[in-house]
């Protein structure tokens, strides 16, 4: 399961929730004021660069033209 990460309206309080993908923001509660008025955010990635490692040349192949993904 996910965890998502939430903000709530009422009080600002950002919090992360382990949940599944079919639950909606309606059935979520701040953690901190207990307020139904969250909205789920965009968490930024966690990746680490250490001083040995190199970035790729190329971008990663994904959704092309040749998958019929687009």
């Amino acid at each position: 399961m996910p965890i998502y990460e939430y903000k709530c309206s009422d009080c600002g309080h950002i919090f992360e929730i382990l949940t599944t993908s079919s639950d909606d923001a309606g059935k979520v509660q701040c953690s901190k004021c207990k307020s139904d008025k969250v909205a789920k955010i965009i968490s930024a990635g966690s990746f680490r660069r250490t001083s040995g490692m190199s970035l790729p040349s190329a971008p990663a192949s994904g959704c092309g033209g040749k998958s019929r993904f687009s």
